[in-house]
């Protein structure tokens, strides 16, 4: 199952291909093809960040942030999550409606990382720039509620690999 396949005639008829969806942490697209769609995960997530799509789990981390507890992992009684990643293949970054990057000092994402992976860069004449460590940031979403403008995204780590 590939999450950014369209087909051609999707294509020419102008038809968008679906936007992926983002897994939760452990599961690969791989791994998909044994789900049941049972629910378990998403009724067991203490956060409520799992939700099904399509029939199989996905992560909205518009609502929570996801704390690692493996409930999901531990309830699931087929072969979805892998415990030995179980981690999020994706990562936070910043965009440039930052306040920060227009001049107005915040720096709420940072003080809510569980991981201290946002940092902040002195800037003359400005307030401190958000840095996010790629390789400390584990996804979780914490950032995500924090930020007054929505200027957190997350973005797969393949990108980061390739740009």
């Amino acid at each position: 199952m590939d999450a950014n396949s369209i087909s051609r005639r999707a294509f020419l008829r102008g038809q968008v291909a679906p936007s992926p969806i983002m897994l939760p942490p452990g599961v690969s697209y791989s791994s998909l093809d044994h789900c049941t769609g049972c629910n378990r995960c998403v009724k067991r997530c203490p956060t409520s960040i799992i939700r099904l799509v399509a029939g199989v789990p996905s992560v909205d981390l518009s609502v929570g942030e996801c704390t690692f507890c493996r409930a999901c992992l531990d309830v699931c009684p087929q072969p979805v999550f892998d415990a030995t990643r179980f981690r999020f293949d994706h990562v936070a970054e910043v965009s440039g409606s930052c306040l920060a990057t227009r001049g107005i000092a915040c720096q709420s994402c940072g003080e809510t990382c569980p991981e201290h992976a946002i940092r902040f860069k002195p800037r003359i004449g400005g307030p401190f720039q958000p840095v996010i460590e790629a390789a400390t940031c584990t996804g979780c979403g914490a950032c995500l509620q924090v930020c007054p403008v929505d200027a957190i995204s997350m973005r797969p780590l393949r990108e980061f690999a390739d740009g």
